[in-house]
C-alpha cells in the first residue's frame, strides 16, 4: 500500500476509536501506520530508520515478523512501559501510537501478498479470498480506495471536532436522555445551551428557543431563557416547560464551582455582594429566615420555575418569616431582598464563563 493510503487509515481509526480531534494523536497515530514498513529500505520509514530497515530487510521477508500479532505486542508492551515508567503520563499518546501501528499493517492484509499475521508462524493471510480484487500498491484501484478513505477521515473528524458520534446520534435523536449525557460529559466545563420545542405546562403555547441550562434535577433540567426567565423542563406536575424536542449545543468554556454559606442574622448584600464579579452567574438554594416577611413584594409567575417561595407568618410581636431559594438568580435575590437581615443556609452555584460564538 501507498504511504499516504497508511497514514489515512491509521489517522482515521486514531481519531474513531478515540473520539478525538486532537491534531497530535491523529498525526502520532498516522505516522505509527507507517512504521511495520521499516522491514524494507525502499519505504518511508525504512529512509528514515535506515540501519534498522537494512538489519530487517536481510533477515526477514517483507510484510512478515514486523505485520504480526506478535510485532503489535512488542510495540504495546514497549510504549505501556514507557508510560508505567513516567507514572501514566502521555497515555493517550500510547493509545495512538498502537492503534496507529496496528492498523498500519492490518491494511496490508488487502495488498496482493497478505501478512504473516501470526508470526513466527511463514503462512500469509489476506483478504478478500479472490486474488482479483486485492489491491497492488500504487495502483488505480487504490488510489480510488485512498479517496474513499479521505472522505471518510474528513468525516470521522469533522464528527469528533462536533463532540463524537454518540453526541451526534442524540442530536439527531433529540431526546432528554441525548441531552443529559451531554450535560453529564461537559456541564462542569463548559456552557451549555438546549434548543426546545415543545408547550408550555399551564396554557400548552408554543415554546420554540434556545436556554441555558442551570442544573439537572433528577431527569430534567434548571434552564434559563435568553431574557433571564428560569424555568423547569421535564415531564412531571412541576415542569413549565414539557420538550418534544430538545438538544444540546457545547458552548464556551464555564468552570462550575458550589460553595455553602452559612449565615447568621446578616444584612443580605453584606454576605452576596462579593460574589457579583464580571463574567460570573450565581445560582442561589437554600431556606433562610428573614426579619421582616411583611414587607417583602415579590409575586412568582406562575408559567415560571419558583425560584423564591416567601412564607409570611407574624410570631409574637415580630414580622419574621421564611424565603426558600431553588436556583434564584443572584440579582433577582438581592432586587427583592436587598434590605433584609437573614439567618440560614445556602449554596451558590458559581458558573465562571467564557463565551464563544461558534459551538464546540
Amino acid at each position: 500500500m501507498m504511504a499516504l493510503t497508511h497514514i489515512v487509515v491509521s489517522a482515521t481509526a486514531t481519531s474513531l476509536l478515540l473520539s478525538t480531534a486532537n491534531p497530535a494523536l491523529i498525526a502520532i497515530g498516522g505516522i505509527a501506520g507507517l512504521l511495520p514498513d521499516v522491514d524494507i529500505s525502499t519505504s518511508w520509514a525504512g529512509r528514515i530508520l535506515p540501519w534498522v530497515s537494512h538489519w530487517l530487510e536481510r533477515r526477514f521477508p517483507h510484510r512478515s515478523c514486523t505485520h504480526s500479532l506478535f510485532a503489535s505486542g512488542v510495540v504495546a508492551v514497549v510504549t505501556y512501559s514507557i508510560v508505567f515508567l513516567l507514572e501514566g503520563r502521555f497515555l493517550l499518546l500510547a493509545h495512538a501510537f498502537n492503534i496507529g501501528f496496528f492498523f498500519g499493517w492490518l491494511l496490508d492484509m488487502f495488498s496482493k501478498s497478505g501478512v504473516e499475521m501470526f508470526w513466527p508462524s511463514t503462512e500469509r493471510y489476506v483478504c478478500p479470498g479472490n486474488r482479483k480484487f486485492r489491491l497492488k500498491t500504487g495502483s488505480p484501484a487504490e488510489s480510488i480506495v485512498f479517496i474513499m478513505l479521505t472522505v471518510l477521515a474528513i468525516t470521522v473528524f469533522n464528527i469528533n471536532d462536533s463532540g463524537g458520534m454518540m453526541k451526534q446520534f442524540n442530536r439527531l435523536m433529540a431526546t432528554p436522555t441525548g441531552v443529559m449525557e451531554i450535560y453529564n460529559q461537559s456541564g462542569s466545563t463548559h456552557v451549555i445551551f438546549v434548543h426546545i420545542k415543545g408547550v408550555r405546562s399551564g396554557d400548552r403555547s408554543p415554546i420554540d428557543g434556545d436556554f441555558r441550562i442551570v442544573e439537572a434535577k433528577g431527569q430534567d433540567f434548571i434552564v434559563q431563557s435568553t431574557s433571564g426567565e428560569i424555568y423547569k423542563v421535564g415531564t412531571d406536575a412541576e415542569a413549565q416547560i414539557i420538550a418534544d424536542q430538545i438538544t444540546a449545543d457545547v458552548k464556551g468554556t464555564a468552570i462550575t464551582n458550589l460553595e455553602q454559606l452559612t449565615i447568621d442574622d446578616e444584612a443580605l448584600p453584606s454576605v452576596l455582594d462579593k460574589f457579583k464579579r464580571p463574567g460570573s452567574t450565581v445560582f442561589l438554594t437554600g431556606q433562610l429566615t428573614i426579619d421582616d416577611a411583611q414587607g417583602v413584594n415579590y409575586t412568582s409567575d406562575p408559567y415560571q420555575f419558583p425560584i423564591i417561595k416567601v412564607s409570611k407568618a407574624s410570631v409574637g410581636s415580630t414580622n419574621s418569616g421564611s424565603i426558600t431559594l431553588e436556583a434564584a438568580p443572584l440579582p433577582t435575590v438581592l432586587e427583592y431582598f436587598h434590605d433584609q437581615y437573614i439567618t440560614g443556609q445556602l449554596q451558590l452555584r458559581i458558573i465562571n464563563e467564557t463565551l464563544t460564538t461558534g459551538n464546540t
